[in-house]
């Protein structure tokens, strides 16, 4: 059986961090991340798809929130400044597009957002356990902690601390060793679904998607709560000659079909931009985000106190320039 002095649980961008944080604060202290997705990151993820890169999950970055994470690599990747003509963008109220100062200004890497990510993984190396998702935690007798992963063939593991790096609901799935109850309130949680859907076309044909991107106001009854315009805040997100567009679908129930959440999109985006462009690449990128309900509250309390009371679990605090 394999023994750490800290596990940290979740490989997002706080769990990195923390991790990383840990190994310079303790050279010799043995520090795994173990992460249920076989991606570090969360929804930092970029994708390259015909020569469009896709952002994911989170589009870009403020330079506070960068700095922080930069500072503990050996070998950061450069940042990468938004373009000047993406220091403004739109506001669709209807009928007309109004401009909108851009602030903070948008930051990104060379390749994209994961720049950041792939980093860290280089940093921590096999101190990351991907695609095993921790099943229970039990407390040991004289301290520490006896963790669970799951899989065909569960795997056992002891450490003297758990950091808790993932959300409340998760965290609250894993704790059931320590209260019962927990994994089946956070069985309650619900989520909302949602879909990023890109149009790729030539820049000649899309003279009218200019800017950062619109948002609707808040009055507009819309199944698309933004458009971003990726090439046109940053540079290398395709060919020289090519436009692409992210869009973000939310309704109470997405179609199944790809192509009718595309036709939607599509539908919106003409509405908002008046752009009659041909669009020979569409992608379709289907996520959830947990609904701020009671069950989410009564998890992330229950999992506060767990923190307070148990000695040796912890609660990674949020990245350096967050909110």
């Amino acid at each position: 059986m394999a023994n750490f002095d800290v596990i940290v649980v979740g490989a997002g961008l706080r769990g990195l961090h923390h991790a990383l944080r840990t190994r310079i604060d303790s050279p010799t202290a043995k520090v795994l991340v173990v992460e249920a997705q076989p991606w570090p990151g969360d929804d930092v993820r970029t994708q390259r798809s015909n020569g469009f890169t896709c952002e994911l999950g989170a589009f870009a970055f403020t330079r506070e929130e960068l700095l922080p994470l930069l500072q503990l690599l050996s070998k950061p990747p450069r940042i990468l400044a938004s373009n000047e003509g993406a220091k403004t963008g739109w506001l669709f109220d209807g009928e007309q597009r109004r401009a909108l100062r851009v602030e903070p200004e948008p930051c990104s890497f060379p390749t994209g957002c994961e720049d950041i990510v792939q980093a860290y993984r280089r940093e921590l190396g096999s101190s990351l356990r991907l695609g095993r998702a921790i099943t229970q935690v039990q407390p040991k007798d004289g301290g520490g902690f006896l963790v669970t992963l799951g899989g065909e063939v569960p795997t056992e593991l002891q450490t003297n601390e758990l950091v808790l790096a993932t959300s409340a609901t998760s965290s609250a799935r894993m704790l059931g060793g320590l209260e019962p109850e927990l994994p089946h309130i956070a069985e309650q949680q619900q989520r909302e679904q949602r879909a990023f859907v890109w149009f790729g076309g030539l820049n000649k044909d899309a003279p009218e998607l200019h800017g950062y991107g619109v948002l609707p106001h808040q009055q507009i009854d819309s199944p698309m709560t933004e458009a971003i315009f990726c090439t046109q805040v940053f540079a290398n997100r395709a060919m020289a000659d090519r436009c692409l567009v992210r869009t973000e679908i939310t309704m109470a129930e997405l179609p199944e079909d790809d192509a009718e959440i595309t036709r939607i999109a599509e539908v919106e985006l003409r509405r908002w931009t008046l752009t009659k462009a041909p669009f020979g690449f569409t992608k379709v990128h289907r996520f959830s985000t947990p609904v701020h309900d009671g069950c989410q509250v009564e998890c992330l309390t229950r999992v506060n106190e767990i923190a307070k009371r148990v000695p040796g679990i912890s609660i990674a605090p949020p990245l350096p320039g967050s909110d």
